[in-house]
């Protein structure tokens, strides 16, 4: 029995080494890459990468990921590393971290595009611009990082001349595991969320949602392995996180059963952008209560390019109607999701079936906000089949909901949708292409 023991003891601690020694492998190349990443992709097959990510608004400036993977060709069988930062004032910047001997590239293939050289201890960093702007590579005996900016060569410089690559991930226990087995890792930064605004991109200023909501958008602890892929009919394409633990910030999402999207009938186009919010509420209109399963509000655009806001809430059963526009006075609406910036009560109120519908500009939401019948001509079909290609490229159910326009009208919707089970949530993100 004794022996029996020791002979499951040194195999546990073989299977053990044999593990930490894969987790080492996968987290290689973090030991290179800039500090405080949100974004980590992994890169091991260029065109696969490509396909995955740069149509549309796949990620953040993604236009940038083909110059990334002509400029530093991966050998066969090896790895690189892509990782979004943000630097500054609300602004992203990509690097590709590759190991010396895992690319044919020499700084030599540089010297048509007059780089300037700033020499380290440890390495150099060249400098250039080209039509698509400004880049830098950081190049050492074992490393080569090329970015869209100096100040992230210059980090992963003082990473590598410090000996402490990697430090700013170590609070990330599952990071060696997403790495080797998904392909995209979000990753929550303590003070800062810098993919609220820049995925899957809404509106800013005085259009902006309220700060409570952009905040949510991608929220979730430590980090989060995401698996993209095409639909089944191939008309979208779609990244899933998987489950974990939710984010504080998404509460709510507890007491709130999962529900499907109720926004979808407004996916016509002058609907520029929309979020939804499921919530069990209650609204009262002169007096007389009424249940709310979910609110939400959207952006139109009217003439010169002017966009004009809509609140909506909706009523599972169509009790209160309302059938022109009144003033609004007598509709109160609680502000049960504890928001800064709650949803407003817009001057002008109405009902359109289930939903009751806020506005400040009745006109324009009379000419500009559309909503699919259930009765349609052949545009209104086109528009119909759009949004259902978009609704089954998401989850069935959610509790929130974001939505923009895309540029090609074939393919004109883009979003992210949140469900919660129990305790764990997971995020989704699509795009429908042509």
């Amino acid at each position: 029995m004794k022996r029996f023991r020791l002979l499951s003891l040194a195999a546990w601690m073989g299977y053990s080494l044999v593990g930490c020694q894969e987790d080492i492998a996968n987290l290689d190349l973090i030991q290179a890459t800039p500090v405080n990443a949100a974004i980590l992709i992994p890169v091991r097959h260029a065109p696969t990468l490509l396909s995955a990510w740069t149509d549309g608004q796949a990620l953040p400036d993604a236009d940038k990921l083909e110059f990334f993977m002509k400029q530093l060709p991966l050998d066969a069988n090896r790895e690189g590393l892509l990782s979004l930062h943000s630097v500054g004032a609300d602004r992203l910047h990509w690097a590709f971290t590759v190991r010396r001997g895992f690319t044919s590239f020499h700084p030599s293939k540089l010297s048509h595009l007059s780089p300037t050289r700033r020499n380290y201890a440890s390495g150099t960093i060249w400098e250039w611009r080209d039509e698509q702007g400004k880049w830098a590579l950081a190049e050492t005996t074992d490393w080569l990082i090329l970015s869209t900016t100096d100040i992230l060569a210059e980090e992963a410089i003082r990473q590598i001349d410090a000996q402490s690559g990697g430090s700013s991930y170590q609070g990330y226990p599952d990071l060696a595991h997403q790495l080797a087995t998904y392909d995209l890792i979000t990753l929550a930064l303590e003070d800062r969320n810098p993919l609220s605004n820049a995925w899957m991109a809404i509106p800013g200023g005085k259009q902006a949602p309220s700060d409570d909501l952009r905040s949510w958008r991608f929220a979730h602890p430590a980090s989060r392995g995401w698996t993209a892929r095409y639909t089944s009919d191939s008309t979208a394409k779609v990244a899933i996180s998987d489950a974990g633990l939710r984010s504080e910030l998404l509460g709510f999402a507890d007491s709130v059963e999962a529900r499907a999207f109720p926004g979808w009938r407004w996916l016509t186009p002058r609907l520029q952008w929309a979020q939804w919010t499921a919530l069990d509420s209650r609204v009262s209109y002169r007096g007389h209560p009424f249940a709310i399963q979910a609110q939400g509000e959207c952006l139109v655009e009217g003439r010169r390019n002017q966009l004009h806001r809509i609140t909506l809430r909706f009523q599972e059963t169509a009790n209160l109607r309302i059938p022109h526009w009144v003033p609004s006075n007598d509709f109160v609406a609680p502000n049960d999701l504890k928001l800064k910036k709650p949803l407003a009560v817009l001057p002008y109120i109405k009902t359109m079936g289930e939903f009751i519908l806020t506005c400040e500009d009745t006109l324009a939401a009379n000419r500009y906000l559309a909503y699919i019948p259930d009765v349609r001509d052949s545009a209104q079909e086109a528009h119909y089949q759009a949004a259902i290609r978009y609704l089954r490229s998401q989850p069935s159910e959610g509790q929130l909901w974001w939505v923009s326009r895309q540029p090609n009208p074939q393919a004109p919707w883009a979003g992210l949708t949140y469900r919660a089970q129990g305790e764990e949530g997971y995020w989704s993100a699509s795009m429908l292409v042509p």
